[in-house]
């Protein structure tokens, strides 16, 4: 398999959500444009789509370009490219695969019900930034569809009832900002502002893929790209939980709070809990704290 140097941060399966295109202020209007035009300029024919969405083909195969309206400085663009899911594989094959190449790749692989996406996601304050990495998100897109096949091969050979290397994936995860005794101050899901921060606490949803049992999870919790850690966390991660699986039916999970007791614990900025167990991401959430 291809190891690609990243170049943006990855995420599994949680995405982020869009405002429509009456929502981007100017700077973002003009970033739009800029992006837009080079793409005329280097010979696609783009064009802005209903959502507000930079729309262009290359070889038959559709992109888009997404401006978020929430980030202003600097500014968060996606390039996308989304597909049906390949024929032939069950949605456990598809999340292992995507699981895999999570791990190693620079590119998100989000998995719905019935497509993939594949992300590449930067923080840019200009289009020259943009136009200095496009030409090799583009490749890095087409190198991680090829290991797409590659991996489910792979993972359409494990037996998903007596697998122990991925149990169970993360569908959904929310955070809720708590007091010392686990009273919600900021329900789960909800707008968080700083001055109302004591301790975050991630919800997660999971499917099962394995016999029932019990797992230790580790989590990762990011403020502006840094992993938080204290005197009891583990190497390499912020804190670990366990959670008790029973059944194959979806279940949901509150997980272990962290921060502090005083108010206004967490500042304003970008938030990223991540969910792994063994080598595997199984879940992750992006948030903002205003």
């Amino acid at each position: 398999m291809k190891r690609i140097v990243s170049l943006i941060v990855c995420m599994l399966f949680l995405g982020t959500t869009f405002c429509s295109a009456d929502e981007l202020n100017l700077a973002q209007l003009r970033l739009r444009g800029d992006i837009k035009n080079y793409l005329q300029q280097e010979g696609y024919m783009p064009e802005i789509d209903s959502d507000g969405d930079i729309k262009f083909k290359k070889e038959g195969d559709t992109f888009y370009v997404k401006i978020n309206a929430s980030d202003t400085s600097p500014m968060y663009v996606v390039l996308s490219k989304g597909f049906t899911n390949p024929k032939g594989y069950t949605p456990e094959a598809i999340k292992l695969a995507a699981a895999e190449l999570n791990f190693y790749k620079a590119i998100k692989v989000l998995c719905y019900q019935s497509s993939i996406s594949l992300r590449a996601e930067m923080y840019i304050t200009s289009a020259d930034a943009f136009k200095g990495v496009f030409d090799k998100l583009m490749k890095q897109i087409g190198y991680v569809e090829d290991d797409i096949m590659e991996e489910l091969e792979k993972a359409s050979k494990v037996s998903v009832s007596s697998s122990s290397m991925v149990p169970f994936m993360v569908t959904k995860c929310d955070v809720a900002v708590v007091d010392y005794n686990g009273n919600i101050i900021t329900d789960f899901g909800a707008t968080i502002y700083d001055y109302k921060t004591k301790y975050l606490k991630p919800r997660i949803t999971v499917t099962p893929m394995g016999g029932d049992s019990k797992y230790t999870v580790y989590v990762r919790l990011y403020k502006d790209g840094v992993l938080q850690t204290g005197s009891s966390s583990p190497a390499g991660y912020t804190f670990s939980d366990e959670i008790t699986i029973s059944g194959t039916n979806s279940q949901t999970f509150q997980l272990t709070g962290w921060g502090s007791n005083t108010s206004g614990f967490w500042k304003m900025g970008k938030y990223r809990y991540e969910v792994w167990y063994g080598e595997y991401c199984v879940g992750s959430k992006d948030f903002t704290i205003y």
